[in-house]
């Protein structure tokens, strides 16, 4: 009989290590996921903060050649504003389409 006692004792006892690892996991899921989502969030937070910074140095480096170089002033007047130098001619030719044969 004591034989008998002792696996039941046995038995409850496995019985209550699997309840506590299922309630255990039942109350860390949701918390999991929560935490994954948020992972998720400050992954696409920094990439899109290394996008940011890349074309933040990208301007700044414009910025500094505009104030420093005369060349690249001459080249945004030229290419976006379509001034010349005096003397000059401009000539603009029409591109036709790739569809259009």
């Amino acid at each position: 009989m004591d034989d008998k006692k002792k696996k039941i004792v046995m038995y409850f006892f496995y019985l209550l290590v699997v309840l506590l690892v299922l309630s255990s996991a039942i109350l860390i899921l949701p918390v999991y996921q929560k935490y994954q989502k948020r992972y998720e969030f400050l992954a696409k937070l920094k990439e899109e903060a290394s996008l940011k910074t890349a074309e933040s140095i990208a301007l700044n480096r414009l910025v500094h050649s505009l104030k420093h170089s005369p060349g690249a002033i001459e080249k945004v007047a030229r290419e976006k504003f379509g001034l010349c130098a005096p003397g000059e001619t401009i000539m603009r030719c029409k591109q036709e389409n790739a569809n259009q044969e």
